[in-house]
């Protein structure tokens, strides 16, 4: 913040006072502070001032290109996700659509002969919702040269042709699909709404392309944020790095002596690890490479959607961090009643008990797979309440303030102490329009 700014009258931490903010600080906190000639004022009227709130996961290109991408969250049917998509096809002609949101469980199965059916000439590609996998229609398998030269996790039938679907083979499409520069000024501006100052982008493998376009909107300044990355060897000027993105797929099959070997690779070179764990078996096998290989402090797991609370002592000794996204309760949760296992259900998307066991914990969206609002992740971890009102894991309820304080960790030390405001801290901050309580 190049000006000094005088906020008058806002909450902190109980108390309202005046705050001076300059060279991008906080430099004065007290009672009616004198005004500096030329100095903006803000009338806070007594609403809440915290620090910036820092989203631990997300994935700033995939919510970017959302942005031009067609939506299927409002469709209920595998019909209205054909309809959807083969209008976009029609507007687009010979050309590439992007669709994002695909559910089997909520909108049915789609397959490439349907997929065909409803687009035409376009180069159509659907994204799962997980982010992890693609449904191509014939003619994107064309451009990308699928049929001809399967790889990069193109799925084959029985008799070696294409189905349509390309499983985490974004670098490999990547490579095949001419993308067009993407803005990031809508999401930076939504981010800001939202009280985020920070960001960490989980992506696993940014590659040059892909950074490039990130550092280019935060040097426009379509991109205010502060941002760790966690998927590139070295962090360029103004980012910082976080650990090492290192994913575990149970479908790819589990190797906890390579898991080890690469875990004790990253930390040789300095850095701790932040290992991809979603399901039961995913989690025992992160955990145990890591109590194989040393736990080095800072090392986190992102998700850890099914952990059994065996690990909770293992966890809480070694100080490794579980990286939760409660908004995935709310949009996610009456589907996990119908098809996760019973006996998983318990550890599902842990809170409650992750505190009590003494885990480190802190909170990201997981965006774009769940929305980029806080708050409203914050209102899940309370209600623990899905899309139809149902409620999943009522003992894993918390209250408000406790959900607020996972997103107000520092990036570098997420599950650590609270930042404060207070003098002498970046002037990252977050004013509501009400007191906190």
């Amino acid at each position: 913040m190049s000006k000094p700014l005088l906020l008058r009258g806002a909450e902190v931490e109980g108390r309202v006072l005046d705050l001076r903010l300059d060279g991008g600080v906080i430099a004065e906190i007290g009672p009616d502070l004198a005004a500096h000639v030329g100095e903006a004022i803000i009338d806070a009227g007594g609403g809440a001032l915290l620090p910036g709130l820092h989203d631990h996961h997300v994935h700033l290109l995939a919510m970017a290109a959302r942005g031009s991408s067609v939506e299927l969250d409002g469709c209920e049917s595998v019909g209205a996700v054909e309809k959807v998509i083969a209008e976009a096809a029609g507007a687009a002609g010979d050309g590439w659509v992007r669709v994002v949101g695909y559910d089997e469980h909520r909108h049915g199965v789609l397959d490439l002969d349907m997929l065909d059916a409803c687009s035409a000439a376009a180069a159509v590609r659907v994204q799962h919702r997980t982010g992890l996998s693609w449904l191509l229609n014939s003619e994107a398998l064309r451009r990308v040269g699928a049929a001809g030269a399967p790889g990069g996790g193109v799925e084959t039938d029985g008799a070696g042709r294409p189905t349509g679907w390309v499983h985490r083979g974004d670098d490999w499409l990547g490579e095949r699909i001419e993308h067009l520069p993407v803005s990031f000024a809508d999401l930076g501006r939504r981010l800001s709404a939202f009280g985020i100052t920070g960001v960490t982008d989980a992506t696993a493998e940014l590659g040059e392309g892909r950074l490039a376009q990130i550092r280019r909107a935060a040097a426009l300044g379509e991109l205010p944020q502060r941002i760790m990355l966690l998927g590139v060897d070295d962090a360029p000027e103004g980012f910082l790095l976080g650990p090492r993105k290192v994913l575990v797929d149970e479908q790819l099959g589990l190797d906890p002596d390579a898991l080890c070997a690469r875990i004790a690779e990253v930390h040789r070179g300095g850095r701790c690890v932040a290992i991809h764990a979603v399901s039961r078996a995913e989690n025992v096998t992160a955990v145990t490479a890591l109590l194989a290989a040393g736990v080095r402090p800072g090392d986190r797991i992102e998700h850890g959607s099914v952990m059994p609370n065996e690990l909770d002592e293992l966890l809480a000794a070694t100080g490794i961090t579980v990286i939760i996204q409660p908004a995935l309760v709310g949009e996610r949760g009456d589907h996990y009643l119908r098809v996760v296992e019973p006996g998983d259900l318990p550890c599902l998307h842990r809170q409650a008990s992750f505190i009590a066991a003494g885990v480190r914990i802190a909170a990201g969206s997981d965006a774009p797979v769940t929305s980029i609002d806080p708050w409203r992740a914050i209102a899940t971890a309370m209600s623990r309440r899905t899309r139809s009102g149902a409620l999943v894991g009522a003992d894993e309820r918390v209250e408000a303030h406790r959900a607020l304080q996972w997103f107000l960790t520092p990036a570098t030390d997420p599950g650590g102490p609270v930042r404060r405001v207070e003098v002498g801290a970046p002037a990252d901050l977050c004013l509501l329009d009400v007191p906190l309580a």
